[in-house]
């Protein structure tokens, strides 16, 4: 069996010099190297995932919708700040594969990091329950790929014409998807979708332009 952590780089990004020392010495078996964006132009045809402390790094939202929903590399988030199922669950559309608490990096995060390499989700129970109740469930109304994306910026306040600049799609597409994912989450507008099961919080689920 191909081992991926051979060809693999993962990339850490997290301003606490402990969890930057255990996430080494945790992932002993893998290359693990600081996250810089300046040096990502030298790996950008490797395989490389991204771990990301959103606990200690302001600008973590941003930095998983780039590398996350719009580039599609897998990102896995550290964190002891997400309590619910949904709010997890946004996280998924945003693009992360995993989600990893802080407190349990040492028996969670080879297992977490493995699953992701794989093309698997590591997520709760609940929220992968969740998350098949959110596609449809026996229902079968599953959210393609796209929509998924879509709805990341849709939960963020983006326009049409936003989301159609940072997906390189047409207004007319949007326009096209926005009216699908309505139609499954059985709303007649935007004001539904948002509050549509998904929470309040003082989260700020900003999308970068």
């Amino acid at each position: 069996m191909h081992d991926k952590s051979v060809n693999t780089v993962i990339y850490i990004l997290t301003n606490h010099p402990l969890v930057h020392l255990t996430i080494v010495k945790v992932l002993s078996r893998y290359r693990v190297e600081r996250f810089s964006q300046n040096h990502l132009t030298d790996n950008s045809r490797c395989d490389w995932m991204l771990i990301v402390d959103a606990y200690s790094v302001a600008e973590w939202i941003a930095t998983i919708t780039k590398y996350g929903l719009r580039q599609g590399r897998p990102i896995l988030i550290l964190t002891d700040g997400l309590h619910t199922e949904a709010e997890e669950l946004r996280l998924v559309y945003l693009g992360v594969r995993g989600i990893v608490r802080l407190a349990n990096l040492d028996t969670d995060l080879v297992q977490a990091v493995e699953s992701v390499m794989n093309g698997r989700l590591w997520l709760r129970r609940a929220t992968l329950a969740e998350h098949v109740i959110r596609k449809g469930g026996q229902n079968a109304k599953p959210l393609s790929v796209r929509e998924e994306q879509i709805l990341a910026f849709l939960l963020s306040g983006s326009s049409n014409k936003e989301i159609g600049n940072s997906l390189g799609i047409s207004d007319r597409t949007v326009k096209f998807h926005v009216s699908n994912i309505l139609r499954k989450f059985e709303v007649k507008n935007r004001r539904g979708l948002l509050k549509s099961k998904w929470p309040t919080t003082e989260t700020t689920w900003s999308v970068p332009a």
